[in-house]
C-alpha cells in the first residue's frame, strides 16, 4: 500500500493518528517518571511526618525524662539495673565478683583483676574493674554474652584482644587459638544513702 497513493483525507487521518500515538507515547515517557517521583516524595513526606510525631512525643516527655535522670528513686528501671547503694570499694568488689564468676562459668583463665577508680555519672557512680584473661573465641563469646545480659547491668568501656603467646594461628593445630583479653568492665552504682 502506497501512502501517497491514498486520498488526501485518508492521508491526513493516518498522519493525525500517528501524531496522536506519538504524543501519547511521549506523554507516557514523561508522565511515568514524574508519577514515580511524586509517589516517592509523598512517601518521604509520610515518613517525615511520622518522625516528626515521634520526636514531638519525645520532646513532650522531656520533663519526665529529666526528672528520672536526676532522681534515681523516680526511675525504677535504673534502680533495678544498678548496684545497690554502697561505698566505691564495695561496688568495685561486687563488679569483681560478678566478672570473676562469668569468666569461670565460660571456662576462661583469669590472670589478673584490679579495681578501677570510681567515676561520677550524673546522680549515679560507675564502679569498675580491669580484667586480664586467656580465653578461646567461644569462651570470650560466652563471657561477653553473660556481661551483656547481667543484672545489674555491666558494660565494657574498653577492650583489647590479641593472640596469646604460644597460641597457633595456622590451620594445622586442632585446638582453638587462645586470646589474651583485657576488659574494663563497669556497672552503675546508686549513691550511698
Amino acid at each position: 500500500m502506497n501512502f501517497y497513493g491514498l486520498p488526501r483525507q485518508r492521508q491526513q487521518l493516518i498522519a493525525a493518528g500517528l501524531f496522536a500515538g506519538a504524543l501519547a507515547i511521549a506523554g507516557l515517557a514523561v508522565a511515568a517518571p514524574v508519577a514515580d517521583m511524586i509517589t516517592t516524595k509523598q512517601e518521604d513526606i509520610r515518613k517525615g511526618e511520622a518522625d516528626l510525631a515521634k520526636w514531638r512525643g519525645i520532646a513532650a516527655s522531656a520533663d519526665v525524662m529529666k526528672a528520672a535522670s536526676t532522681d534515681p528513686a523516680a526511675n525504677v528501671r535504673t534502680i533495678a539495673l544498678a548496684l545497690p547503694a554502697s561505698t566505691d570499694a564495695q561496688a568495685a568488689a561486687s563488679v569483681q565478683a560478678m566478672v570473676r564468676r562469668m569468666l569461670g562459668d565460660a571456662g576462661a583463665d583469669l590472670k589478673s583483676i584490679q579495681p578501677l577508680d570510681a567515676r561520677g555519672a550524673g546522680s549515679l557512680r560507675e564502679a569498675g574493674v580491669r580484667v586480664i584473661a586467656l580465653a578461646t573465641q567461644h569462651q570470650l563469646d560466652d563471657t561477653l554474652f553473660a556481661l551483656d545480659n547481667s543484672n545489674p547491668r555491666l558494660f565494657v568501656r574498653e577492650a583489647n584482644f590479641q593472640l596469646a603467646s604460644g597460641s597457633s594461628r595456622d590451620g594445622e593445630s586442632r585446638e582453638a587459638p587462645v586470646l589474651q583479653v583485657r576488659l574494663d568492665v563497669y556497672a552503675y552504682a546508686l549513691p550511698e544513702e
